[in-house]
């Protein structure tokens, strides 16, 4: 009989079913200009591709201490494993553009990813989700409710 794979524990605080995720990534030199020009606007195609995921509500990119470290900081829907899964399955190509300026990223489909994301993670001392029951797509479903109502609203006034 196989023994099970025992689960690790993953840094990350949780309130309801929203999860805050927080890594502080170390760069490399020039990395953080690198960074601001591939990040000039985070519409069009970088915005659907996080949209695809599904269960990201917001996330953003900080870059800090003179242009040394940089933190990516996230609210996603469900679990650790999951989240990270998602990534690498949906957008690998753009994770590992986004990343490639981090010192020692391994690449989003290597062995140690997990690890290495776990590594630079930490949790937050306090986290707030205003709807903490709601995931991205329960959101999304109340939002095209709304504007169908407003519509049949506006069109019987």
């Amino acid at each position: 009989m196989e023994t099970p794979k025992a689960v690790v524990a993953r840094p990350g605080t949780r309130v309801g079913q929203a999860n805050e995720f927080t890594v502080i990534l170390p760069l490399k030199p020039g990395g953080a200009e690198r960074m601001r020009k591939l990040f000039a606007g985070f519409v069009g195609d970088r915005k659907q591709n996080t949209d695809r995921i599904g269960t990201v509500h917001d996330l953003r990119f900080v870059i800090f201490d003179n242009d040394t470290r940089c933190i990516f900081a996230s609210t996603f829907d469900g679990n650790w494993e999951s989240y990270i899964d998602d990534f690498a399955t949906m957008i690998p190509e753009e994770i590992d553009l986004l990343f490639h300026e981090v010192v020692e990223y391994p690449g989003i489909h290597s062995p140690e990813i997990k690890d290495f994301i776990a590594k630079h993670q930490v949790s937050a001392m306090a986290f707030y989700s205003a709807y903490p029951d709601s995931s991205v797509r329960d959101i999304w479903k109340a939002l095209k409710i709304k504007k169908a109502l407003d519509g049949l609203l506006d069109a019987a006034s």
